[in-house]
């Protein structure tokens, strides 16, 4: 079985996976520093209104729109790889079109994931919200 270290995840997907984990990246400090906060908040009860609790979470809205549009950028960077390696080359080998196809469909699944994992925490993050609400009785 080959081990894979994050570099080689990255350079298998191209150029485009560098913004992509960078979302991901940026959606889980998200996550983990909206679920801190909401923690602090039910402890100690301070509950300071609706909008300044879900006013972050519009960037995890954010990077769930980007991220698939960033994945199918990659798809896009991938097929002109692959058609620019078939057309300089004197034969056409599989193998050339492959490995294009292959960067193409890896951009454009990281960039779905990225995606899942950003609007699930926002789901699950406003439900979070909605509960501090009605338990506070604030509309």
């Amino acid at each position: 079985m080959q081990t894979r270290t994050i570099m080689t995840f990255m350079q298998q997907g191209g150029a485009v996976m560098w913004p992509l984990f960078g979302l991901l990246a940026i959606a889980l400090v998200v996550a983990v520093e909206r679920s801190i906060t909401f923690a602090l908040v039910y402890i100690n009860q301070e509950f300071k209104g609706k909008e300044v609790l879900e006013k972050p979470l519009a960037v995890l809205d954010f990077i769930a729109m980007l991220a698939p549009v960033l994945g199918f950028l990659g798809t896009v960077v991938g097929m002109i790889s692959a058609f620019k390696s078939v057309s300089e080359a004197t034969t056409v080998q599989l193998q050339l079109v492959a490995s294009g196809l292959y960067e193409a469909l890896f951009t454009t699944a990281f960039g779905l994931i990225v995606s899942v994992v950003a609007t699930v925490f926002g789901f699950l993050l406003d439900v979070v919200v909605d509960l501090l609400c009605v338990e506070n009785n604030i509309q």
